[in-house]
């Protein structure tokens, strides 16, 4: 609950400022695809391969690249899912929205994307709580961002 007030918040703000200033939202989700193991009857590769797992494993020999295609698109569509979403707070608004995903290291991709559009005037990002002692050790997207923008930043909590 307070994840989702706290995404409420921020998308509040960010359809205020971009209003009083007649801007556009770019809405930009991105995820990092880590190597995973599917069963055989996962949706993402249901239409690769059907059988034994040995007939399986040959398929996925045969055919690595659309093996792995699928399971991008399953990754992907997720992630658009959660743009769709989070567009939907801009119902009835005349704000132009832009929607963007990218698999990939989310710091980086979000630095990129800031880099190679030069229309983007601030990042509005959410932190996601973590402790003072996690973030040092581990880091975190957010501080980074912080950290190698040239685009200024705005936090919220």
């Amino acid at each position: 609950m307070e994840t989702v007030n706290r995404r409420e918040g921020t998308l509040t703000i960010v359809k205020d400022m971009a209003i009083k200033n007649g801007s556009e939202v770019v809405i930009f989700h991105t995820q990092t695809i880590q190597a995973k193991i599917y069963w055989k009857d996962h949706p993402a590769i249901a239409n690769v391969t059907s059988g034994t797992i040995s007939e399986y494993a040959k398929n996925i020999e045969k055919e690595p690249a659309r093996f792995f295609e699928n399971i991008l698109i399953s990754d992907s569509s997720s992630a658009k899912d959660i743009v769709e979403r989070v567009s939907l707070y801009f119902t009835g608004t005349d704000i132009p929205l832009i929607k963007r995903t990218s698999p990939g290291d989310p710091t980086s991709e979000i630095l990129k994307q800031a880099e190679l559009d030069s229309d983007i005037d601030v990042i509005i990002i959410n932190t996601h709580g973590m402790s003072v002692t996690r973030r040092f050790l581990l880091g975190s997207i957010t501080n980074k961002i912080v950290h190698h923008s040239k685009v200024p930043i705005l936090v919220m909590r």
